[in-house]
């Protein structure tokens, strides 16, 4: 079956050493030389557990109050999580692939990666829509990272603006069991739903026979089971009895493999995507697949709570 799914940087040119000497400032030093070759980008990244009271990898999603294109309505806080992986380009670029599936291309300058080139779009077939982002900056403190993003997401009810200020994320160091093995087993509970703020808010999409689709909105309930399997794997059983396999590093676990069914009372329920985010008391999660009965589902915010 094909999965329908849902919902959301300018670059700078580095100096050369040329330019440096002309200017009469010292040329760069031996780790910023490192830095802009872009050495210590390379690797997986996860994001760091989003934290919304201080908007740490908080996303604002808005309509711009002089647009004519989209919604007015109050802006939506999406948490960010996930992973992203860096790595060099034959150009001596550096490219960055998410967890969703897009690719992302940086410059490399002597103290960031500055997205290059600049408005670059991605259809993203986790949530079901698209996005161009028009600035994304990147930076480093040891196994720390820092970014910022600035984009527009493309919504069926027009275009909105997406920022990102407080982005972090932390570099995974091998398999990171250890901490993983630490924040995620136990019985968790999904908080209470909140159309509002779409938190823990189910959306699935039906096709009727006549081709109108139609979406029905459901709280997300239940308890999820959290179990360590082998290596560096989570076993994740939901109030269906769905055992579900998550490959588990850091602080993040996402569904592996990429697609999983279960059959239910209800019909085979299919995961396409499933990625976690936790601090041992609290997980951030996103979540989309295809229920028995031809449905396309999405959960863009899910919180849940330890028991």
């Amino acid at each position: 079956m094909l999965i329908r799914r849902f919902t959301a940087l300018a670059p700078l040119m580095a100096l050369g050493l040329a330019t440096w000497t002309a200017i009469g400032v010292a040329a760069p030093g031996p780790a910023q030389a490192q830095a802009r070759s872009g050495r210590e980008y390379l690797g997986t990244w996860n994001y760091d557990q989003p934290v919304r009271e201080s908007m740490r990898n908080i996303a604002v999603i808005s309509c711009p109050d002089t647009s004519t294109t989209c919604r007015p309505g109050p802006p939506i806080h999406i948490p960010q999580i996930g992973t992203i992986v860096f790595s060099k380009a034959a150009d001596g670029r550096i490219t960055g692939h998410t967890d969703q599936g897009c690719t992302w291309t940086f410059a490399v300058l002597p103290t960031s990666l500055e997205l290059d080139s600049p408005s670059q779009y991605c259809f993203n077939h986790v949530i079901g829509s698209a996005y161009t982002i028009t600035k994304w900056s990147v930076s480093l403190s040891g196994d720390r990272e820092r970014e910022s993003i600035v984009a527009v997401s493309h919504q069926p009810t027009g275009d909105y603006e997406f920022r990102l200020d407080q982005g972090s994320r932390t570099k995974v160091a091998g398999h990171a069991w250890a901490q993983a093995r630490k924040v995620f087993p136990g019985s968790w509970q999904y908080d209470a739903s909140d159309p509002r703020s779409r938190v823990n808010v189910l959306t699935t999409r039906y096709t009727d026979p006549d081709g109108q689709v139609r979406s029905v909105q459901t709280p997300q309930q239940g308890l999820v089971t959290f179990t360590s399997g082998r290596r560096n794997t989570v076993t994740a059983r939901t109030a269906d009895g769905c055992d579900w396999t998550l490959t588990a590093r850091g602080n993040t676990a996402e569904l592996d493999p990429a697609v999983q069914t279960c059959r239910t009372a209800r019909g085979t329920v299919q995961l396409t995507f499933w990625a976690i985010a936790s601090d041992g008391r609290r997980q951030a999660s996103v979540m989309a697949g295809a229920d028995g009965n031809g449905g396309d589902f999405l959960l863009s915010v899910g919180a849940l709570t330890k028991r």
